[in-house]
């Protein structure tokens, strides 16, 4: 990943995370980069930058700084699209191989890998891929060798555990059916 890439889809962070703050109604008290939103997307970006760089040492720096600064733990080989946003970046899990654009992770979530280690989807051996436009809701966690189409919302306490179909949802309580499927 090159520098250039790194800064367009802080950019596109940015721009996500203003028009978010801005519709909210409380306005910004603060500069945006002192929120800890946008500073675990940019510390989880310069520590995917390095390591993808092959500068594992300084990808690594970047991502315990991440943790001890915002309480997010958002691995280092997570290739995450552009306009991600963190509203509340406390006790994150992400550990993926990637994530689409314009994603949106609320808090006690995770994303990490399973019990079929070996099956590789294309995000690593093991771990999920998310396309774009997805929602993991507060608590939700994906889990394993999945994907998750675009567009689709993942309530708050649900666990997936196998694929999503392009804009399903998955709701506690369902046994991990998606709508629409």
């Amino acid at each position: 990943m090159t520098w250039r890439e790194t800064r367009a889809r802080i950019r596109e962070d940015r721009e996500r995370l203003c028009a978010y703050l801005d519709a909210d109604g409380g306005g910004r008290t603060v500069p945006l980069w002192m929120t800890p939103s946008f500073q675990a997307v940019v510390l989880q970006r310069l520590s995917h930058h390095f390591y993808a760089g092959g500068n594992r040492l300084l990808g690594r720096f970047f991502w315990h700084m991440n943790l001890m600064l915002t309480g997010a733990d958002i691995s280092m080989i997570c290739d995450i699209g552009g306009g991600f946003l963190l509203p509340v970046p406390i006790a994150i899990v992400l550990v993926t191989g990637r994530i689409g654009r314009n994603c949106t992770v609320w808090p006690q979530s995770g994303i990490g890998g399973g019990m079929r280690a070996s099956a590789d989807i294309g995000g690593g051996p093991g771990l999920p891929v998310l396309g774009d436009g997805v929602e993991l809701g507060w608590g939700a966690f994906i889990m394993g060798p999945v994907r998750v189409g675009n567009g689709a919302r993942i309530g708050a306490l649900s666990i997936v555990v196998r694929d999503v179909p392009d804009g399903g949802e998955v709701m506690p309580g369902e046994r991990q059916m998606p709508r629409g499927s």
